[in-house]
């Protein structure tokens, strides 16, 4: 398995205490008033993120490197906060390295062990945290639960499929190459590029002591039981603050709801002061209303007969009208060629077209002759992800046929220039659909590619065609320009 390295994001999550607690002359240092310190009694933690990213391979920190820089900046900046905010205590930090599941387990866990180490080492050189309070540094070489709770939470194809995987395969046993071949790699790419850099981090905790945070407010020492019953105390007191500060939000509402309905009366008695004038204003905003609704009931009609025409189409039959004209590749005239073309539409963006082409006739009154007959495939890839198979689409084609080309069919005159043989192209094609009505489609496609003929040269003298010689080109050229009606099979 080819190893995908952990690059970009660390992200990791610190406990946020919001900077400078307030001071009043009438609070004591630590009180319930102040919502640092209710948030910190309820909840122990605050959170923030930040994205770190990592040249390949790399364990190393550097603030130089891609976005590192600001995110460094806004880190800088917190850890100074809790350095200069003495009321709230720092009991301990863990430092947890995590990796995404691409690549071999091993190399995962080194890289997630050398990351955690490495940011750790930052920290120290950076704020010598190791001296202020205890730290824990551990790691995940692959963080799979996260994964799978992405993965549930998301809206990606195969996403059942995917869970499946996770819950019945052990990661040692192939989960990863299982997911790398489902459905063709295509949940994998997503998962590579939209979930695998959010499992890439460095998660940081830090752990507040409460206990000395109590003793602190207390002003005494208190054994474990006193603890724990003033922590409930206090939790309390933090709760029936927030229910107060929420009544006290609710009041201030309603006083603001009585000044506004104030407000609005005094402002209905000047309408009425001014009612000849209101009504004209009136009567001229009724105009435009009326104007708005109409041509919102216009607009709506319009994009409700766009819907009408919307089909999600199964099968196309179509045929080209420039074969139809007589219109060669080469831009060049010869007999009209019937044709016909049917398409199949499949996994919301792909189709599969085969074409048939034939004709056998004199035309230019009967001074030339055409024939042909040609058979091909073209698997085709649409744009649009929308299961309408409308817009530019691109493909590769096949083709191969005969034909019998004779130029100068002068009765009077011995002509060189019949020619038949066979042939073959391949190549690339790209094209537009535009959409007529619900079943009825313009198309047009290009087609260029490797051609290779091989031919035989007739004299022609009447009544008899005799062999002179033979001949074979191949060249890169545009084989075909394509202009389709197409009546397409389907469903709303």
């Amino acid at each position: 398995m080819k190893l995908f390295s952990c690059i970009c994001s660390l992200v990791f999550f610190i406990p946020l205490i919001v900077s400078g607690i307030s001071f009043f002359p009438d609070e004591p240092p630590f009180s319930i008033a102040d919502s640092s310190y209710r948030q910190v009694i309820k909840e122990s933690a605050r959170s923030m993120n930040y994205y770190l990213n990592y040249p390949q391979g790399s364990a190393e920190v550097q603030k130089s490197f891609e976005n590192n820089g600001q995110e460094l900046d806004k880190l800088d900046r917190f850890i100074n906060q809790i350095f200069h905010d003495t009321l709230i205590y720092v009991e301990s930090i863990r430092v947890s390295g995590y990796c995404s599941i691409e690549g071999s387990y091993d190399t995962n866990e080194r890289l997630a062990r050398s990351r955690a180490i490495g940011f750790m080492n930052y920290l120290d050189n950076s704020y010598h945290l190791s001296r202020r309070y205890p730290i824990d540094v551990n790691w995940v070489a692959e963080d799979w639960d996260n994964l799978r709770e992405m993965v549930a939470a998301s809206d990606m194809l195969y996403r059942d499929e995917v869970l499946s995987i996770m819950d019945n395969t052990d990661v040692f046993a192939g989960r990863e190459k299982k997911l790398m071949y489902l459905r063709g790699g295509t949940p994998y790419r997503y998962m590579l590029t939209e979930l695998f850099p959010k499992l890439r981090r460095v998660e940081i905790t830090v752990n507040y002591d409460l206990h000395r945070i109590m003793e602190e407010k207390l002003n005494r020492k208190l054994s474990e039981e006193e603890f724990l019953l003033e922590l409930d105390k206090e939790r309390a007191a933090a709760e029936a603050e927030e229910k107060r500060l929420a009544e006290q939000a609710r009041l201030a509402e309603e006083e603001n709801a009585r000044i506004l309905a104030e407000q609005e009366a005094r402002r209905q008695q000047e309408l009425a002061a001014e009612a000849v004038r209101e009504e004209a204003r009136r009567q001229a905003e009724k105009a435009a209303r009326l104007k708005a609704e109409q041509e919102a009931a216009e607009a709506a009609a319009r994009l409700q007969r766009q819907e009408n025409r919307k089909l999600y189409p199964l099968i196309g039959i179509k045929t080209d009208v420039i074969a139809w004209a007589g219109v060669l590749p080469d831009f060049k005239k010869a007999a009209f060629m019937p044709n016909l073309e049917a398409e199949v539409y499949f996994a919301g963006r792909w189709s599969v077209a085969a074409t048939a082409l034939y004709a056998n006739w004199a035309y230019g009154n009967g001074k030339q002759f055409w024939g042909v007959s040609a058979y091909g495939a073209e698997p085709r890839f649409w744009f649009r992800n929308d299961g309408l198979f409308r817009g530019f689409h691109v493909g590769v084609y096949g083709e191969a046929g005969d034909f019998n080309n004779q130029k100068d069919r002068n009765d009077a005159v011995t002509t060189t220039t019949n020619y038949t043989g066979t042939f073959w192209s391949a190549g690339i094609s790209a094209g537009y659909l535009l959409p007529l009505a619900r079943h009825w489609s313009m198309e047009v496609s290009l087609r260029g590619g490797y051609r290779s003929a091989k031919y035989d040269i007739y004299d022609r003298e009447l009544p008899f065609l005799y062999y002179s010689s033979s001949d074979k080109e191949n060249k890169f050229m545009l084989t075909r320009f394509k202009l389709n009606i197409v009546y397409r099979f389907g469903k709303r």
